[in-house]
């Protein structure tokens, strides 16, 4: 789930719900409608029977990491879940084909930035252990089955974390990427890298189905003979004819790039499951408006969602100043009923799906309104900090809020909800027009989702500055001294699989580093990458106040 800017992930349209190929007896829940059909559903396995513990920010974290939201069906399947062994195994097939193994698999999604940690930082105190991730943490699997035909299947599919969970830094910078914190963005999870590789995976896949079918077998040694079966009878011909459609329209496997490592382009996705870029020859052109992942520390002092506060809760002032007392249940309740509506882009979810899974995603708020982001490791000028609170409450807290000193740190009290336009780029400010806010203003959420094109930016909280870069909506700057004017912003960079440099704040590749994923460039003269923008509150401001103001954001 992408709480503040989902993204579409994948859409191979593997469609097995045509003409009542998986027509009959359903498992418990299922309509007739959906019987007749051919509906199959999953649920994770990762959740399955541990979401009964009574704490509820035990099951808020487990949903919010391991969660599906109602994201791994049939239905899901049309854009963007997929058959979790088959797309899988087409992947070791393609890139590690002399090592059919696990490993292997795990080598390759981490190389599109995906995570496989050991060990979740800041999992609620005195919870059970969380789970080992099946595949990588941010993809969900369950298995779904139908008794008439004889139908198992394993689904996969997007979750929260796939985008809201980071490596934890080393007092160097060094990331440990098997150390992971949730909440935190990732700054290397690359989904357009990932869509193409698995398309090209399938590709040979469906050229060479012998060996495609023999590599499941190696790579899952324990699958049964039904799904088995499932795969070869049903699943192949269904991949074989989407690749076939795909190819026949020359535009390539989406309309529109999915962005960088740690960006993402959940507007695009979002007009595509609403049908609105269908047949569009210029949508990969003009649907650029990219937006960084953010990091959830206290998500909860925004009044409306998303990088251009488009979704708020109907009937309320959309950009409206927020105190302590403003905090309520309430409030967490209607946030949590917007987030709901972002499985839609990012999972595949209909809007009806998404209404019936709202009180998990409540819970989930249970556990996100407590994330903190990982205390700075590397070394702090504290009378610097000192200089550079002054300077932040003077320079920068009319639009991100009043910090005040408390004894774990600086802690948000007042919020403004500040909106409008400091100079960066248009492109994602422009990207959610009147249409497509209709559109969601007519979906099954319309009673908790206010969609509105706002044509402005909204201010977040800096809550985890440190662990955000690279900077702007757009992640087109890469460090705090860049964004500060201590230094020149460049105008192409690498980020993904990146080390932090712990004095500048940002994206850092030492001398013999080897990157834990494949790095990319961002080149700012790129259409929706532009790096401008935001220079107005340092103008005044000298080299020495600078410095004490970056001082001071690495606590935040």
């Amino acid at each position: 789930m992408r709480w503040s800017k989902p993204s579409l992930t994948l859409i191979l349209g593997v469609l097995l719900t045509g003409a009542g190929v998986l027509a009959g007896c359903g498992g418990a829940g299922q309509s007739v409608w959906d019987m007749a059909r051919g509906y199959v559903g999953a649920t994770a396995t990762a959740v399955d029977g541990r979401l009964l513990s009574q704490d509820r920010q035990e099951r808020g974290a487990l949903l919010f990491a391991f969660g599906d939201y109602g994201g791994l069906n049939t239905d899901a399947m049309q854009t963007v879940a997929v058959p979790w062994k088959l797309t899988s195994a087409a992947l070791v097939m393609a890139q590690a084909p002399e090592d059919v193994s696990q490993a292997s698999l795990r080598r390759i999604l981490a190389s599109y930035g995906f995570l496989y940690p050991m060990e979740i930082a800041n999992w609620p105190e005195g919870a059970g252990p969380p789970p080992t991730p099946e595949a990588v943490l941010g993809v969900t699997l369950g298995v779904g089955r139908r008794s008439l035909p004889p139908i198992e299947l394993q689904i996969g599919n997007i979750g929260c974390a796939a985008c809201h969970a980071a490596p934890t830094y080393e007092t160097d910078g060094r990331p440990a990427p098997e150390r992971v914190w949730l909440g935190a963005p990732n700054p290397s999870l690359n989904l357009e890298a990932y869509t193409q590789g698995l398309y090209a995976a399938l590709q040979l896949g469906v050229a060479q189905p012998e060996r495609l079918m023999a590599t499941v077998g190696q790579l899952y040694p324990d699958m049964t003979e039904r799904e088995r079966a499932t795969l070869q009878s049903f699943v192949m011909p269904r991949v074989r004819e989407r690749m076939k459609a795909i190819a026949a329209t020359g535009q390539g496997v989406l309309p529109f790039s999915n962005g960088l490592p740690g960006a993402t382009n959940g507007v695009a996705a979002l007009k595509l499951q609403h049908g609105l870029l269908a047949n569009d020859p210029d949508a990969m052109t003009r649907e650029t408006g990219f937006t960084s992942i953010p990091h959830l520390a206290d998500r909860a002092w925004r009044s409306a969602l998303l990088w251009d506060g488009a979704y708020a809760p109907p009937g309320r002032e959309r950009f409206r100043p927020m105190e302590a007392s403003d905090l309520t249940e309430a409030h967490s309740d209607q946030l949590a009923a917007i987030t709901a509506y972002f499985t839609v882009p990012s999972m595949g979810v209909s809007g009806a799906q998404a209404r019936r899974h709202v009180p998990d995603v409540k819970t989930a708020w249970a556990f996100l309104q407590t994330v903190r982001p990982q205390p700075f490791p590397g070394r702090i000028d504290q009378a610097r900090a000192a200089a550079g609170r002054e300077i932040f409450q003077r320079a920068c807290a009319s639009c991100h809020g009043t910090y005040a000193e408390t004894a774990e740190g600086p802690r948000l009290v007042r919020f403004p909800n500040w909106a409008g336009d400091v100079g960066t780029d248009r492109t994602r400010a422009e990207a959610i027009t009147e249409d497509l806010a209709a559109r969601v203003n007519a979906s099954p959420l319309r009673a908790s989702i206010s969609a509105a094109h706002t044509g402005v930016y909204a201010a977040p909280p800096l809550t985890g500055l440190w662990q955000s870069a690279p900077y702007l909506h757009n992640g087109s700057v890469p460090s705090l001294a860049a964004l500060l004017g201590l230094e020149e912003r460049p105008v192409r960079f690498r980020v993904g699989g990146h080390a932090m440099d712990m004095q500048r704040v940002g994206v850092a590749y030492p001398e013999g580093y080897r990157p834990y994923a494949q790095p990319a460039w961002v080149d700012t003269r790129q259409s929706g990458l532009n790096g401008r923008g935001h220079e107005a509150p340092f103008a005044g401001l000298s080299r020495e106040e600078r410095l004490a103001l970056l001082e001071y954001l690495k606590r935040l």
